[in-house]
């Protein structure tokens, strides 16, 4: 059964990664920017992909998608009302992005639950 609690700790956990790391790696000078837009979008989305598989054993997919769309629509309106980003200019970019994100996290989900059963031998 799907559990919204897990859901919140899956999306608590990916974004706490992402604050981690990021803040680590802003002590290395990074040459570029798009780069590391990239590598912060595969890190959240890709653990948020886990967790949601990891927290949410029964309903995967359902788990890994909801939490996608949630941190996208999070990532949007903290850009708009915290950090003042005119992100409302581009709908088809917030459309690619929030595709790129859900797909990401998909595509991990779906390959953690792969392993998972191929470690535990109940691979059809």
């Amino acid at each position: 059964m799907f559990s919204m609690r897990k859901l919140m700790q899956a999306i608590g956990a990916s974004i706490l990664i992402t604050v981690l790391v990021s803040f680590i790696i802003g002590f290395f000078n990074i040459p570029s920017f798009n780069g590391y837009i990239v590598f912060q979008m595969i890190l959240t989305y890709g653990s948020l992909g886990y967790f949601s598989v990891k927290w949410n054993p029964k309903t995967p997919y359902t788990a890994a998608f909801l939490g996608a769309t949630i941190v996208s629509i999070l990532s949007t309106l903290t850009s708009y009302f915290l950090l003042n980003v005119l992100v409302w200019w581009d709908p088809a970019g917030i459309g690619r992005s929030m595709t790129w994100a859900v797909l990401l996290t998909l595509l991990v989900a779906i390959i953690t639950v792969y392993m998972k059963q191929r470690k535990a031998g109940t691979l059809v």
